[in-house]
């Protein structure tokens, strides 16, 4: 960011545009004087010039929903300059007309005096061209995936300068060390149970599906984040937005550009705003801009961080009122660490309380607050972890990568972002220019992770499968889904009862089932309230009645096993549900073993016809085993 001086040329720049811009409007007698409307083009050296549907707003798409771009020379008709910097045009675009917005600083006129009066009117909002801005987002190897997000931002603020990290790392690496295992639990989601996020939760980790249960990490409401959600947060693209872009802001203090202002901004409806904490003659904000010049830490982090970890009422290791460890304060609960009971805070205010390292013990909140902030710039901000996204997901600080992470809530770096967003807004300097360093990664998808929906429960396990009078092969667990049955020729129907796990879920295809001849096949299945189905097989065969064609069945069993392939028990020379059925008559004594039977239905190689070979002959009808 440009140092203090820098800082008064630019607002003496801006002043001074103000007021040409004042001398201007005014015509004689006060009559407001506009630039000409007319024929235009747009600028020679051009390039992916974005029309917008309003001034500054969303980019507009093509009647195919692409991106429209004009380059240097496109013909423009302007037909309204009422607003300096965005002027209202008419246009042909793959010969299909359009009315939009472009930014004026591109836009000539083609006659020689509404060309002069425009320039002297149109606002030149961007230091940058776009011909320019596009070299360095090709230098620095930005993936195209994200030239679109940043262009968005660069034609909104054009003194933004967006610097590519590139981690070396592989996508699929920094995915598999943050989402989710045993023994790995990184990123927790806070879920309260008037709002559960169902569909933000694991359901790899902590998570029982026979009872739809989950567990939590710390205290009542945190749970293990989804494989999706982390993915969302972990992946840059997710930042690249006016309020989120802050995720990679620098958090290092910047003389004249971070203000006591500012930080007030960010502690408004706080239990800190303008007040005096205990023991002290300074206000919170007058400590964190303290703090921030001591050690080098931006004071919007450290108001930022405090807000969110402290809440907007305060909690007890920001009052002093811990039963355990009353006058210990801890604004950044440092030291917290998680657990399923709940004792984090107690952890982290046993660390304050400890120790002689930071201005330790903290019984005061002004020595939590420095003693805080010091701690916060030396492990981490001037460890290579100078961002909010790298204080999450650590693809920075090699000595310590994929751990040494700050916080263990996945949605920090978006919270923190906007907070500190709304600081820069408040204090207007939105506009200033600022740094910010953007991971990359090898290998990454090429559109940006969504955010997963929470519409509901994503249990669709069933609790209980049954046929009245029957039973199922094998016997039923829930998280099987494939099944087995043979009747006898007399029966005409059965009747399939089924219950969910949980009754936000649905259940279809119970009931009475008219049974033919032969083969029947009947899907069981569970919508869950998430939408999501399971799908739960049950084959039943049903045997011919003609007592001829029984003897010729069975001869086939007994007489064309020898010859047949290993699965095809019943000898027709094919691996399908009849071979089950032979099975299922082993089972139940009503076929005899023979060598020649357990060389050919012995599937797993056990030395037995079971209903393990049931299985194998399962998997390989629906395709996901072959038997060889």
């Amino acid at each position: 960011m440009n140092k203090k001086s820098d800082r008064f040329v630019i607002y003496i720049c801006i002043l001074s545009l103000v007021l040409a811009t004042v001398f201007f409007a005014a015509g004689d007698g006060g009559e407001t004087v506009y630039a000409a409307t007319g024929s235009a083009v747009v600028k020679a050296g051009t390039g992916n010039l974005r029309v917008r549907e309003t001034p500054g707003g969303n980019v507009m798409k093509d009647s195919s929903g692409n991106t429209i771009y004009l380059t240097g020379g496109d013909k423009l008709d302007v037909t309204d300059t009422t607003n300096a910097t965005w002027y209202k045009v008419q246009f042909t675009y793959k010969n299909e007309e359009y009315t939009g917005y472009v930014s004026s600083s591109y836009v000539t006129f083609s006659d020689t005096n509404a060309s002069t009066e425009a320039s002297s009117t149109g606002s030149s909002n961007n230091n940058t061209s776009d011909e320019e801005f596009e070299k360095k987002l090709k230098q620095q190897k930005f993936p195209e995936s994200y030239k679109p997000y940043l262009r968005a931002l660069h034609e909104k603020h054009p003194d933004w300068e967006f610097v590519a990290v590139q981690t070396g790392i592989a996508w699929s690496t920094v995915v598999s060390k943050e989402v989710n295992r045993t023994g790995q639990v990184k990123n927790l989601v806070y879920c309260a149970s008037s709002n559960p996020h169902y569909g933000w939760r694991s359901t790899v980790v902590g998570y029982n599906w026979s009872t739809d249960t989950y567990s939590t990490f710390d205290g009542s409401t945190w749970y293990a984040a989804s494989d999706d959600l982390v993915k969302y947060y972990l992946d840059p693209r997710t930042y690249l937005n006016e309020q989120n872009i802050f995720a990679f802001e620098s958090l290092k203090y910047e003389e004249g550009v971070q203000n006591i202002q500012g930080v007030n901004a960010i502690l408004k409806g706080s239990f800190m705003y303008d007040k005096v904490p205990t023991g002290s003659t300074k206000t919170y904000a007058e400590i964190i801009m303290a703090a921030a010049k001591a050690y080098g830490a931006s004071p919007y982090h450290l108001a930022a961080r405090m807000r969110l970890e402290m809440g907007t009422k305060g909690c007890a290791q920001a009052l002093g009122t811990h039963s355990v460890y009353p006058g210990i304060y801890n604004y950044f609960n440092i030291g917290a660490s998680d657990s399923a009971s709940g004792h984090a805070v107690s952890n982290g205010l046993k660390w304050a309380s400890t120790g002689t390292t930071y201005g330790r013990p903290w019984t005061t909140p002004e020595k939590a607050i420095m003693g805080g902030s010091q701690y916060l710039a030396a492990m981490y901000i001037n460890k290579k972890q100078d961002t909010i996204y790298t204080q999450k997901f650590n693809v920075t600080n090699t000595s310590a990568l994929f751990s040494h992470q700050y916080m263990s809530n996945v949605q920090c770096p978006a919270q923190e972002s906007q907070t500190n967003y709304k600081a820069y807004a408040a204090n207007g300097i939105l506009d200033s220019t600022m740094v910010f360093s953007i991971p990359v990664y090898t290998g990454m998808p090429e559109t940006a992770m969504t955010k997963p929906s929470d519409t509901g429960n994503s249990n669709n396990y069933l609790k209980t499968l049954s046929i009245t009078g029957k039973t199922l092969t094998p016997s039923f667990s829930g998280d099987v889904t494939e099944y087995s049955l043979i009747v006898d020729g007399s029966v005409n129907s059965i009747n399939v009862s089924a219950t969910a796990v949980t009754t936000k879920s649905k259940v279809t295809g119970t009931g009475t089932i008219t049974l033919k001849n032969g083969s029947n096949e009947i899907d069981v299945k569970v919508t869950a309230e998430n939408g999501s189905v399971r799908t739960y097989k049950i084959t039943v065969i049903k045997e011919n009645k003609n007592e001829n064609s029984t003897e010729e069945y069975e001869t086939g069993i007994t007489g064309g096993v020898t010859k047949s392939l290993k699965g095809d028990l019943n000898g027709d020379s094919k691996i399908n549900a009849l071979d089950i059925v032979v099975i299922q008559r082993v089972i139940v004594g009503l076929e005899t073993v023979t060598d020649d039977l357990v060389a050919v239905g012995d599937i797993n190689k056990d030395g037995k016809v079971n209903v393990l070979d049931i299985v194998a002959i399962q998997r390989h009808i629906v395709g996901l085993e072959s038997i060889n």
